[in-house]
């Protein structure tokens, strides 16, 4: 091949850059970018006996294997670089990018050289046998075909390799340099096959088609070699540039074996030629390599080309033809070299831009998996359970990014809260005959939880809440419809009957403490069984949550051990901490079996409010009775409060009853004054201690003093001297008939049925259940100081017990159950930390491809030209 004839773009001024674009190319080729970036390139392709490999011949200078049948059987990479005043020579390589039993893409591109440099064109050819031989046997080393004798190449497979594949995706790479060669880089592909020869695999025809179709995707220009024997229209290869490059932009059409043209078949061609029929972007070229008898002659490039070169000067329909710059081997080389430098100087941005987002890509799905690890199992494995330790006493911290699990526990304890709210005793201050009798009666007697619950100042809520206590039983009252897990009503007389059957050797007015505690423990019953289902509650949560964590610091190692082994540590710690908490709860309730407390000051001040609304109750009750007895007071609607006058404005009560007391004392006269003007308040309910207030002069409690707690026995005095003036008073009444006239006047005045002294006796008649409505308020009253303790004595015991003690005990119990506190520690870490091999494998992968990628990255980056 001579300086003359080698036509190219190496004479033009874009020279340089041409070759330094097309070595850009080669050398991420080279490195496997192809996997992650669309590298430009030139793909050769055509039918069997097309021509193909003659053209391969023009293009590259050099001699290709040829035999009978199907020449390349695996894609063959040529790549020309002009070296000036350099002698020539040629490197083989095999570049090894997929795996023949899978067919899949491999995580490393390898690209090692096959054999010595090559200084003569002579051996080349059998070089490329070789090396073709070389692929199609993998299961035996590359060396071993370096020196093989290629005259024993025949059908047997080479060298004890047990198979011989018919086809491979992987390639032979020449590295092709000289004063005479044209910048070019192009992959010669398999030709296309419409028939196997005998014994081969029909599937070679599939394998064929898409190892070509595989090639010529995406940023790939097309050499498309027709055969002129034949329509383009029959030609399997035009049919598969078509599929991939239907308008034809990225196709150049190659036309050969022009001297093989019947006459009158020229024109046809010369159509196609010229653009008229079958036209493509990039046009036709057609070139005219030697035929069998001049390929026997052995003839040189040089003269090949010269041969061609007359035969289209000689040849009168082509040389007259408007294309004749489309005439010729060294026409399509220069062309082919200007569109290839075209196309990877158009697509480098996209390159790097591709080599980026790979590069990027490629660091996230590594990020994804989990480190390699260390050289030190047993440190490897501690640090891994001290990890979960840590994530795991965050969430039974509550902060603020593990948060979940402490909001997943909330609305048990809120649940739990409800359901002993809803076990408070519902006593009635009267009887169930009473309340038939009267359906008109409607209490509204508000329990003092409602609407409460809310406020900081809980107990000042309460103290105006007790006002509106609800004790309405009606169907279909807001009471009953609330929630079908509360008590069911307890009447004053059914409260009486318990009382009585508890009563052994009492002295009169003495309720027996049992009974108290019976009617305690009644309300309570349901406790233990709404704790426990609270508990449960949390501890699924508790349970989800440790599997969630679990499975993300240990689930890496699904195949070995250590999974399994941490998950059954944890299920054991999990049911030590549930039997500890489950004793704890059951013991907690046995506690609350023994009425007990020391918030005297709440329990007395509760005591004394429900009395106060159970005697109310009890005296609207029996107004109304009066009143329809004796045909109705106008003053005194049914249903409503009279107004008593100050000092009247109860039934004469205990006194004297301190908290959960046994002892009662007879009903009497009511104390205080008698004749006094009435108020408009309708009621001022007496404390049953102390005095200090029977004249309405209770000393005003200064802002900040603390109440201080009654002595019981100057109580126990105080009411002594109120009941010996309450019985003089009423001795003074059964004398004095002006008085008592006066005193008819005034409560007649103030509303009340009193039209005469039987009237007025049975106004200030004592109640025969004023011991009842004692116990029914210091019941009720102890219930709400049982029931304000637990509902955050249970939260605090499960939060301890089992939610923090598991945090607590996780990192220790972990240690131990993995055998890191062991003399064997390493050993036994070294087995459980046996990685998933997908993973392992995926990592390599990974790791491997970024290592490519950063290298394709820092190459286009640093490329200047």
């Amino acid at each position: 091949m001579s300086t003359d004839t080698a036509q190219g773009i190496s004479d033009t001024p874009y020279a340089k850059r041409t070759r330094e674009l097309i070595k850009l190319v080669t050398q991420l080729r080279g490195v496997g970018a192809q996997a992650d970036v669309d590298l430009p390139r030139i793909a050769v392709i055509g039918n069997q006996s097309a021509g193909k490999s003659s053209l391969v011949e023009a293009l590259s200078g050099i001699t290709v294997p040829r035999s009978s049948g199907t020449c390349t059987r695996c894609p063959m990479e040529c790549r020309l670089t002009q070296a000036p005043g350099e002698p020539w020579k040629c490197q083989v390589s095999l570049r090894i990018e997929y795996s023949d039993e899978t067919g899949k893409r491999l995580p490393e591109t390898r690209e090692k050289k096959f054999g010595p440099l090559i200084t003569d064109p002579t051996l080349l050819e059998d070089t490329l046998r070789r090396a073709q031989l070389a692929i199609l046997n993998p299961s035996v080393d590359h060396g071993k075909f370096v020196d093989f004798d290629v005259s024993r190449i025949g059908t047997d497979p080479p060298l004890g390799s047990p198979k011989q594949l018919q086809f491979s995706k992987n390639v032979v790479c020449l590295d092709l340099s000289g004063p005479e060669v044209t910048d070019l880089s192009f992959i010669d592909l398999p030709g296309i096959i419409s028939n196997v020869a005998h014994g081969e695999d029909r599937g070679n025809i599939d394998l064929v088609r898409n190892l070509v179709m595989e090639h010529i995707q995406g940023n790939c220009l097309i050499l498309l070699t027709l055969t002129m024997r034949d329509d383009i229209e029959n030609q399997s290869a035009a049919f598969l540039a078509k599929q991939v490059d239907p308008k034809g932009r990225r196709t150049i059409g190659v036309l050969t074996k022009p001297d093989t043209l019947q006459p009158g078949e020229e024109q046809m061609w010369l159509n196609v030629l010229e653009g008229r029929r079958h036209p493509l972007f990039h046009g036709y070229y057609m070139t005219k390599q030697p035929g069998t008898k001049e390929l026997q002659e052995k003839l040189s490039w040089e003269e090949a080309r010269a041969r061609e070169k007359e035969y289209f000067e000689t040849t009168t329909i082509w040389a007259n033809s408007s294309a004749t710059n489309r005439l010729g081997t060294p026409n399509l080389t220069r062309n082919l070299s200007r569109l290839l430098s075209g196309l990877i100087d158009q697509t480098l941005p996209k390159l790097r831009l591709d080599a980026t987002r790979s590069r990027e890509a490629a660091r996230a799905q590594l990020s994804k998996l989990p480190p390699p690890l260390g050289d030190n199992p047993s440190a490897e494995l501690l640090r891994m359970v001290t990890n979960f330790s840590i994530e795991f006493r965050n969430f039974t911290n509550g902060l603020s990014e593990f948060a979940s699990l402490i909001q997943k526990c909330k609305p048990a304890y809120e649940e739990f809260h409800e359901r002993i709210k809803d076990t408070a005793p519902d006593f009635r201050p009267y009887t169930e005959k009473e309340k038939k009798k009267f359906p008109g009666m409607t209490s509204k007697f508000k329990d003092p939880e409602d609407g409460s619950d809310s406020s900081d100042e809980e107990d000042e809520e309460e103290e105006d809440s007790v006002e509106e206590l609800d004790l309405n039983d009606e169907e279909g009252s807001d009471v009953t419809s609330l929630s079908s897990r509360k008590k069911k009503p307890m009447y004053v007389d059914e409260v009486k009957k318990y009382i009585q059957s508890a009563l052994t050797r009492e002295l009169p007015f003495n309720v027996p403490f049992s009974a108290k505690e019976g009617l305690i423990r009644q309300s309570m019953e349901d406790w233990e069984d709404a704790a426990l289902d609270c508990f449960k509650v949390i501890r699924e949560a508790v349970a989800e949550q440790l599997d969630g964590l679990v499975d993300t610091h240990f689930g890496r190692f699904a195949r070995s051990s250590l999974l399994d082994t941490v998950y059954a540590v944890v299920q054991r710690l999990i049911e030590k901490r549930q039997d500890e908490t489950v004793s704890r709860i059951k013991w907690l309730m046995r506690l609350e079996r023994r009425p007990y407390t020391q918030n005297h000051h709440y329990l007395t001040t509760y005591r004394d409010k429900f009395l106060s609304k159970y005697r109310g109750e009890r005296r609207k009750k029996n107004t109304v009775a009066t009143s329809n007895k004796n045909g109705g007071n106008p003053m005194t609607p049914i249903g409503q409060q009279s107004p008593l006058p100050f000092g009247l404005d109860s039934p004469v009560m205990n006194p004297y009853a301190s908290p959960m007391s046994n002892a009662g004392v007879p009903p009497g006269p009511p104390r205080g004054p008698l004749l006094r003007q009435p108020t408009r308040s309708n009621s001022m309910p007496v404390p049953p201690m102390g005095g200090a207030q029977n004249q309405g002069q209770q000393p005003q409690q200064q802002p900040g003093q603390r109440q201080a707690r009654p002595n019981p026995q100057e109580q126990y005095m105080q009411q002594m001297r109120e009941q010996q003036e309450q019985q003089a008073m009423q001795r003074q009444l059964q004398q004095t008939t002006p008085d008592l006239s006066n005193l008819i006047s005034q409560l007649a005045a103030a509303g009340f049925p009193v039209q005469n002294s039987s009237d007025l006796e049975r106004l200030f008649a004592g109640d025969p259940y004023e011991e009842v409505l004692i116990v029914m308020s210091e019941v009720r009253a102890y219930w709400q100081v049982a029931y304000k303790r637990i509902i955050d004595l249970l939260p605090l015991t499960i939060d301890e017990d089992f939610v923090v003690g598991l945090a607590q005990d996780a990192q220790d119990i972990l240690m131990e159950g993995l055998g890191l506190t062991g003399l064997d520690a390493n050993k036994q870490a070294a087995e459980f930390l046996a990685e998933d091999p997908d993973i392992v494998a995926e990592r390599d992968q990974l790791m491997s491809k970024l290592a490519r990628v950063d290298d394709v990255w820092e190459r286009l980056s640093k490329f200047k030209g």
